[in-house]
């Protein structure tokens, strides 16, 4: 007789209410942090430190200010996390997630929360400006991601807190997903937003993809055609983003006002 452990069946209650995709990543995490014979305790009886893999898919979402970032989280969560307007709202780092009950959390207790993160502790100021959200959404595929909300990136004097560019490069790296946004109202050539972008290709290109947001605000479709070459000529006079096959679909959260 084989002294293995016999694998445990899922709970039939679970396997009802829980989708394919959230079993696999459970069960992924679960190789790693079962109490006997998890690769976690395998790794600390060799004198390792071993993080298990996150539950969720990571997505970093950044682009200049008032490019639509925050509005898309609310819109995917179909809730009002996130303050959304023209104006900077959002200054710092904010992990918005689905949980069982609503809510906030700051600096240390997030990166309790998120352990792959804590690096984020070397970066001065970074630390009073990092957050959580939760939220009992299930809507669409939420519950399968945590989105990061970034700062929105302006030029000239305005002064963040921290080494901004930095940062997000950092958590870019991290992320398993990097959504640019760009606006067609005048701030998409943001030259520091383009300055990260170039860096973020140049270590994890394949991550990112990149959007012209807020679409219906660009007129009709010879103006967004306009605005969208615009944007690829700019992105394409950097080396590290002068690539064939560049892919920029346009979206808008649908208003039904318009």
């Amino acid at each position: 007789m084989s002294g293995r452990k016999p694998r445990s069946v899922a709970n039939p209650l679970e396997s009802a209410i829980t989708t394919p995709s959230e079993r696999i990543l459970k069960e992924c995490h679960t190789l790693y942090v079962d109490s006997e014979n998890g690769l976690v305790k395998i790794a600390s009886s060799l004198g390792f430190r071993l993080l298990p893999p996150r539950k969720k898919i990571i997505v970093m979402i950044m682009g200049n200010h008032s490019a639509g970032k925050s509005s898309f989280i609310n819109w995917y969560a179909e809730e009002h996390i996130q303050k959304a307007g023209v104006a900077i709202e959002t200054q710092g780092f904010t992990f918005v997630t689905s949980g069982r009950k609503r809510e906030s959390l700051t600096g240390n207790a997030t990166l309790h929360l998120y352990p792959h993160f804590r690096p984020l502790l070397e970066f001065k100021g970074v630390m009073d400006y990092l957050s959580a959200e939760i939220s009992t959404s299930k809507q669409k595929k939420f519950n399968l991601v945590t989105f990061v909300d970034t700062p929105g990136l302006v030029d000239g004097d305005m002064v963040y807190p921290f080494d901004v560019n930095s940062a997000i490069t950092w958590l870019g790296e991290q992320a398993d997903l990097v959504f640019v946004f760009f606006d067609p109202m005048g701030q998409a050539l943001c030259k520091r937003t383009l300055n990260i972008v170039e860096k973020l290709s140049e270590k994890c290109g394949d991550k990112l993809l990149f959007y012209l947001s807020k679409a219906d605000a660009a007129g009709n479709e010879t103006d967004r055609q306009r605005v969208m070459m615009q944007i690829v000529q700019e992105l394409c006079r950097r080396p590290g983003l002068n690539k064939c096959g560049f892919e920029m679909p346009t979206i808008y959260i649908p208003n039904p006002q318009r």
